[in-house]
């Protein structure tokens, strides 16, 4: 049994399948008694066992398939939920529908798990097995490659995988920023959401009072509004933290043994940003929508979520 989706519009991503509603057949056709005979991959193992160690050399084997899969920060063992009740979560949700902001809304009401795109991949390096999730690969038998992984009895438990030659990484998806890079990130989007939605309520003022600007109903959405971006940021400040010792402290030791500095402050998306530009001035970028060739990372919007970048 087979079950495909829809990948979105500019994912390089050939055919990825739901994991979960993979799982959710196998136990159905097992509780019916029904044959069942494909092997699913398992679940990320987040986060290592051990320390991670970098394992270079040629790929004697490889294969990948494509699936999608959750990774946020609640999958870690070491996640620790936000305490927020109920009346918290519902009233958040509430005002943020409110003043327009469904997208944060939807963060307060649902618990639905946030699936990223994924390579399943295993292979043979050194003569020892390897298996693991990253993000975007075009790998293949013979390549010199690294590896960022942690030995578990029988395997290495993959979590990158670097082309050196080309600086190229694929990571473990969630693990594209540091600490710090994380946090900027989401402060900046806060800036950027309340002078959209700030710009937004002042055309509001003027449509609904016939062009005329209106203090007292512009002062009651306004003070509305940063009310909900005041409770909205202290949940984003208790998401940060989640991320802080789960995905970010991941990513920082992926960054430190492929041999980034100041690993706190790296954002996989801004290097690969600043990579293309190099790539452009010297005529060597390579179009990410260029279907005849070889696929390369790109900073694009449509292509952020594929977890693959240079370095």
């Amino acid at each position: 049994m087979t079950i495909r989706k829809p990948i979105r519009s500019g994912s390089r991503f050939t055919q990825a399948e739901d994991l979960q509603a993979l799982r959710t057949a196998q136990e159905i056709a097992r509780n019916n008694g029904s044959e069942w005979d494909r092997e699913l991959p398992p679940r990320p193992v987040l986060p290592p066992y051990g320390p991670l160690e970098k394992i270079s050399g040629v790929l004697e084997a490889f294969s990948s398939e494509s699936y999608e899969e959750c990774f946020d920060a609640d999958r870690y063992r070491t996640f620790q939920q936000p305490q927020l009740t109920e009346s918290q979560r519902v009233g958040g949700a509430a005002m943020m529908t409110l003043v327009g902001n469904s997208a944060t809304a939807g963060a307060f009401a649902s618990d639905d798990d946030d699936k990223s795109l994924a390579e399943y991949v295993q292979g043979i390096i050194n003569g020892k097995p390897f298996r693991g999730w990253v993000g975007l690969t075009r790998l293949k038998a013979g390549d010199e490659v690294e590896l960022i992984a942690d030995w578990q009895e029988d395997h290495y438990e993959v979590y990158a995988i670097a082309l050196p030659r080309e600086r190229i990484i694929s990571v473990c998806p969630r693990c594209a920023w540091g600490r710090r890079a994380k946090l900027w990130l989401r402060v900046k989007y806060m800036f950027i959401l309340i002078l959209i939605m700030l710009t937004i309520l002042t055309l509001a003022n003027y449509q609904f009072n016939d062009g005329d600007f209106n203090k007292t109903y512009f002062f009651l959405l306004t003070v509305m509004y940063l009310f909900a971006q005041s409770v909205s940021g202290a949940i984003a400040w208790f998401a940060y933290k989640a991320y802080k010792e789960t995905t970010c402290k991941l990513a920082e030791e992926i960054f430190s043994l492929i041999g980034l500095s100041l690993t706190k402050n790296i954002n996989l998306n801004k290097l690969t940003r600043q990579r293309e530009r190099a790539l452009k001035k010297e005529g060597k970028w390579k179009n990410p929508a260029d279907k005849t060739g070889e696929k390369y990372p790109s900073n694009k919007f449509m292509y952020n979520a594929e977890y693959w970048f240079y370095y």
